[in-house]
């Protein structure tokens, strides 16, 4: 044998069998070479000897290992594939065969060689177990009395058909029926718990062998092996096992047959061995049998109870208490036995409270309950979420949580939740707290950190608002005690505040963020009591009052007093006063004011020595206009009271504080809302005062300023200051800095980002954003309001669209480097870096995103920033655009019934598109469907017409380039080359493909009218969404009634062939391996709804009919399969019809999977039991470093140089030569 470049044998011997193996898994085996051995050995498994050489490769001890593995693969194929065509004699050879490689098992064999011959074993019995091979069972019990390589053997066959039958969904399991499950149900089951028996003609065959079952023997091994003091390492193994194969029997056999074997005794014995593999094994096991969710009352007195007595916490305690260590071994097997006995304890809990509590004679709970509470004091959140989402649901229980073996641990609890809930995705990465330090090494993604973080808060601040609820006085007393004396602490410390080293993110924002969330929890809690006891007794009113007026109290005399120098702080401050004002205390108007003059009171002036702390004081002052605007709303005709001292308070704070424009515009939409929003005897008037507000910006629009901007590109170009970036981008030598962060912005550069800033604040986007918004807001349709808005809009619309328009197709334009005006040619990819956003992406970029926001504002005075100014133009006017757009749809008909107004908007904002990155694509695609969606039915086919059909060209355009894009990258990428860029791109077009797929999912669900777009993508998150819209698709079409067949046959057409070939590709894919299930109920779907006769029951006053094939095109696609017969065809079109449409998706699935099997000589289920996620790129390849994933062990699987797996042409199956 060669090398890499070795030469592939041409005919069979063992010497070439070997050869071959070898070049295909050594590693510098060119790709040519590998491929040809790969033939080579397929060409050996199909050939008519392949059966005699299997056995002969096998059955040789004395051959290599690996081609003895061969050797079983060649019998396994023709287990698989060939069995079926073999006459009974051959079949009884092939059985005997591979009986007789079990028997001959020894310790001198390699695992995965006795791992295969068991799997062997496994699929002769889905194939034959029960229908002519009887004995099954009484060979395992033979082996069973040997050796523990035997018993291992015995096991591993138990184990495996108990997977395939109950927990895969195996397709060959799945068309044997009901029989092979009572077969492995009787084997399992001792005969005084189940007797069994499959009838077959007219006489019952038993599977069984004796009396006992495998539960019993299983249970014996277990009591004899532990009650040794010691153990040799074969008998370690069966030990573990035998736990394994009991845990896997825990999931589906019956309660009662658990029962009288003493399986639950024993597994639990184990628990006390001085073995982490086994307690380990134990506790997997204890997990699967109460994971159960079907287990009845009775069974859980006989199942559960025992677990939960005193004595039988003690000992589970013991083994959680050994199990605790610090975050420092959070890969250790200890660490794990923790997070499994975190989740045991939870699932006894959670079977214990679906029946009544229990009396104190037959069960005191109280240790169990002690015990539940130390797990959810765990330093490790990961532990302690187990125990906390227990106590969540038992408070919520109506007959548990107002026990007194509950309400004895309320305090306890409430010391565990009450500083937990806390921001601790917010804290430092260099922090030193236990909690943070568990997850963290535990999660690396961050946004799935986060979402655990957000849960994590979510399950502490519901217990508080349940034991709020339950114990309303006592726990608000101490609950508020707790707020006092936190909240003058942080006032203390906030005292100290040194303005020169402000950060956004403190331990102080932290703690009284937390206190804050608690005191919202608590008034959530007090809103359930008063709103489940309204029509309760006068002493249960009364205390919901008394309780309300402690809470009304501490927020009168804390929350609304205290002023806090941190804007942080006081954002959050702001935020529970607003939510308190417009829920709990919604009707005290007194309380209202207070909030206002909090929120007035956070407009201090800026500091601008101290950058950072001046940046937050900007910030505080757009988040408190938001508050504002959402207090008023809540309190308009209150507010409208003292109006006018209310715009003169306005204006003294513009006069005292120079705002930018923005805030202006948004203290203005809040007067136009108190305006609007109170009723008004005198219409008139209100209108007047309405239009005092819309007249300015409508006089903008038709300024002369603006109106010459948006003439034309050029001159929208020349008023806004991009034909200077050019000519400064020369000058500053940008093409030939690398890092622009380094550079400074010159004074040139400074006066130029002044110009653009102030000609970006001449155009009128942002008010007319604004105040459109306050216009149409949560307005009922056609209510008195909404027509005045109407009215004073629509005169309006031509001519702000128009401005509008224009703006959005010259931005779109902007991104396109060769539109520039006044820019040289070879500037082109400086102005691609130059619209290149900067965003933070978990995994991908470096740093947190706290470090990522804190560089981009300490980059604002160097060539980045500079950069970032004039992108940032760029996106915003575009956002505005499309929001002003969007918002105008809130007008309803007067906006969808006009004139010309689809056609401009699919020119302007569609058909400019394509220069837009998936980035800004995406943003266009979350504000059409509200536009889409809101259109009234009447105007629908004048409106929705040309934007559909140019929005779905732009999708299957922009997609399917971008997609080509990044496959092209990938496949010229250079050794060494940085993949954080590769890895950006196509995170980001991953989720602009999942936000139109599923945007057009919707459209096409049954509530609305079919529109049909196709779009083809290598993408797994849209992979579900797409084929559920694809089998509604099917559906709707599958009759001719009430389109006519001019209409549907077309699209049949294009279902039964395209659709089709891309399902069975996915089928074939291990890219999709998740999903191939689904993808082969949609091959049966199409296939039984067009290729094959139904029955079409009456409706819609059609009668009933018997329907015949509506086209052949199914068929013949599957025909032009390789390896694809007629006969195996027509089998299986033969038993879909007598499945039916309506038969269980299981069952259809299972038929077609089981012919699509050997398609490519590789079994389509396997894909699911090895790594789905195979490496496609070296963007997945870094994803696997990251999270650990693995590739090892895939036999004869030929690899192409980019690591990829080479599926041998799955693409091209259709129509091969």
């Amino acid at each position: 044998m060669q090398g890499s470049g070795g030469q592939v044998p041409s005919d069979y011997s063992t010497s070439n069998v070997l050869q071959a193996l070898e070049l295909i898994h050594t590693p510098t085996t060119k790709n040519e070479t590998r491929k040809e051995a790969s033939k080579y050995l397929d060409g050996l498994r199909s050939s008519e000897h392949a059966l005699q050489r299997g056995l002969e490769l096998a059955a040789e001890q004395s051959q290599q290992p690996l081609v003895r593995h061969f050797g079983l693969s060649l019998l396994e194929y023709a287990v698989k594939h060939q069995s079926h065509e073999f006459d009974d004699a051959r079949n009884d050879q092939l059985r005997a065969c591979i009986i007789d490689l079990g028997r001959n098992i020894s310790n001198d064999d390699p695992v995965f060689i006795r791992n295969k011959i068991s799997e062997l074993w496994v699929e002769l019995a889905k194939r034959s177990w029960a229908l002519d091979w009887h004995d099954l069972d009484f060979l395992l019990c033979e082996f069973w009395e040997q050796t523990y390589i035997y018993k291992s053997f015995v096991l591993a066959v138990l184990e495996n058909l108990s997977e395939d039958l109950f927990v895969r969904e195996d397709p060959t399991a799945v068309l044997r029926g009901s029989d092979l499950n009572t077969a492995l149900v009787e084997i399992y089951t001792p005969r005084s718990s189940y007797d069994g028996g499959i009838r077959i003609g007219n006489t019952v065959h038993h599977m069984r062998h004796g009396d006992e079952g495998w539960l019993v023997r299983i249970t014996k091994f277990l009591e004899s092996s532990l009650g040794k003091t010691t153990h040799e390492a074969e008998e370690k193994i069966t030990i573990s096992k035998a736990i394994m194969t009991l845990r896997s029997a825990f999931g589906w056999i019956m309660a009662s047959a658990i029962e009288e074997a003493g399986c639950l005794l024993v597994v639990c014995n184990c628990l006390v061995k001085n073995d982490e593999d086994i307690i380990m094994a134990a506790v997997d096991a204890l997990i699967a049998l109460y994971n159960r969710q079907s287990l009845q009352d009775g069974e859980i007195r006989s199942l559960v109870y025992p677990l939960c007595q005193p004595g039988s916490v003690s000992i589970l305690r013991q083994v959680y208490e050994w199990s605790v260590v610090g975050f420092e071994e959070v890969i250790s097997q200890q660490y794990a036995i923790s997070k499994k006995m975190a989740e045991l304890i939870s699932l006894l809990s959670d079977l214990l409270t679906k029946i009544a509590p229990p009396e104190m004679s037959s069960l005191d709970v109280s240790s169990f309950l002690d015990f539940l509470i130390s797990i959810a004091k765990h330093d490790s959140l990961i532990v302690s979420i187990a125990a906390m989402h227990s106590w969540d649901r038992l408070l919520s229980m109506k007959s548990w949580r107002r026990t007194d073996v509950v309400s004895n641990c309320v305090p306890a609890l409430l010391d565990v939740v009450l500083p937990r809930l806390i921001q601790y995705d917010q804290m430092p990465d260099d922090t030193e707290e236990p909690a943070v330090l568990f997850v963290t090494e535990e999660i690396e993604i961050f946004p799935e950190r986060q979402g655990f973080f957000l849960n994590y808060r979510r399950l502490c601040g519901s217990i508080i608002e349940w034991i709020c609820y339950v114990h309303l006085e006592q726990a608000v007393d101490f609950i508020l005690t707790q707020l006092n004396n936190n909240m003058s602490s942080i006032k203390q410390a906030d005292a100290g505040l040194d303005f020169s080293t402000y950060k956004r993110i403190t331990p102080l924002q932290l703690r009284a963020e937390s206190q804050c969330s608690i005191a919202e929890a608590m008034l959530r809690g007090l809103d359930r009591y008063m709103s489940g006891h309204s029509t309760a007794a006068e002493e249960h009113r009364a205390t919901g009052e008394r309780g309300l007026d402690k809470c009304r109290t501490w927020l009168l005399s804390v929350l609304l007093e205290l002023r806090f120098n941190d804007p942080s702080v006081t954002q959050r401050q702001i935020k529970l006063a607003v939510e308190v004002s417009n829920k709990a205390l919604q009707s005290d108007k007194a309380f209202a004011l207070g909030v206002m003059e909090l929120i007035l009171s956070a407009f201090t002036p800026t500091r601008p020595e101290f950058p950072a702390y001046s940046d937050a004081v900007v910030d505080l002052y757009g988040f408190s206009i938001q508050e504002l605007r959402r207090l008023v709303v809540s309190h308009t005709e209150y507010f409208a009271t003292f109006y006018d001292q209310l715009s003169s308070k306005f204006g003294e704070l513009v006069g005292r504080i120079q705002f930018e424009p923005r805030i202006r515009t948004d203290m203005n939409s809040i007067l136009f809302l108190i305006v609007q929003r109170t009723p008004s005897a005198d219409i008139e008037q209100q209108r007047d005062r309405l239009w005092s507000f819309l007249e300015p910006v409508f006089a903008a629009w038709n300024s002369t300023a603006t109106q010459n901007a948006v003439s034309s590109f050029e001159h929208y170009c020349h008023s806004q200051g991009f034909d200077q970036i050019g000519s400064f981008l020369s000058a500053a030598n940008a093409a030939h800095i690398e890092d622009w962060t380094t550079v400074s912005t010159s004074q040139e550069g400074q006066r130029l980002q002044q110009e653009m800033g102030d000609a970006f604040a001449s155009l009128p986007l942002r008010e007319t954003r604004v105040l459109l918004s306050a216009s149409t807001d949560r307005l009922e349709q056609n209510s008195v309001t909404h027509r005045i808005i109407g009215d004073l809009w629509t005169p309006l619309i031509s001519q702000i669209l128009h401005g509008v328009l224009q703006i959005m197709s010259f931005n779109h334009r902007l991104h396109d480097p060769s539109a520039w005006p006044n820019m040289p040619p070879d500037l082109g990819p400086v102005v691609r870096r130059l619209m290149r956003d900067r965003y933070w992406q978990s995994g991908i970029s470096e740093g947190s995103m706290n470090e990522f926001h804190s560089k981009v504002k300490n980059t604002k005075t160097t060539l980045e920033g500079f950069a970032s100014s004039v992108r940032g133009k760029v996106r915003t006017n575009l956002e505005q655009c499309y929001s002003i757009v969007h918002t105008l749809g809130r007008l309803g008909e007067r906006f969808y019934s006009m004139p010309q107004i689809p056609e401009s908007i699919a020119e302007a904002m569609l058909s400019t598109t394509g220069p837009l990155s998936p980035h800004h694509f995406s943003t266009l695609l979350l504000m059409l469907p509200k536009l889409i969606e809101e259109c009234p039915p009447e105007n629908r086919q004048h409106f929705l017409t040309p934007i559909l059909a140019s929005l779905l060209h732009q999708i299957t355009s922009k997609l399917s380039s971008e997609w080509d894009k990044i496959d092209h990258r990938k496949q010229n990428a250079q050794e060494g080359e940085n993949l954080n860029d590769e890895m950006r791109e196509d995170s980001v077009l991953r989720q602009t493909t999942y936000k139109a797929v599923n945007m057009v999912s919707l459209w096409l669900s049954p509530r609305r009218e079919l529109q049909l777009s196709v779009k083809k993508s290598i993408d797994t998150k849209a992979t579900q969404t797409m084929i559920i819209t694809a089998q509604r698709l099917v559906a709707a079409f599958a009759t001719d009634y009430p389109l006519p067949i001019e209409t549907t046959a077309p699209v049949r057409e294009y279902i039964s062939e395209e659709m089709l070939k891309a399902a069975i590709t996915a089928v074939n894919d291990g890219y999709f391996a998740d999903y191939q299930q689904y993808y082969a109920q949609l091959v049966a779907m199409i296939w039984l709804s067009y290729g094959l006769p139904s029955h079409i029951p009456a409706a819609n006053g059609q009668p009933a009919y018997e329907r015949p094939a509506l086209t052949q095109t199914p068929r013949n696609v599957l025909m032009s399969l390789p390896n694809m017969s007629e006969e195996k065809v027509d089998a299986v079109a033969a038993a879909l019809v007598k499945e039916g449409l309506n038969a269980k998706p299981r069952k259809l699935r299972s038929i077609v999977m089981h012919l699509l099997e050997g398609v490519r000589g590789v079994r389509i289920s396997d894909l699911g039991k090895i790594d789905t996620r195979a490496q496609q790129s070296r963007i997945l390849e870094k994803y696997k470093q990251r999270e650990s994933l693995s590739m090892q062990g895939v036999e004869e699987r030929a690899r192409d140089d980019g690591g990829g797996v080479d599926l041998g042409g799955v693409a091209d199956m259709f129509g091969a030569a």
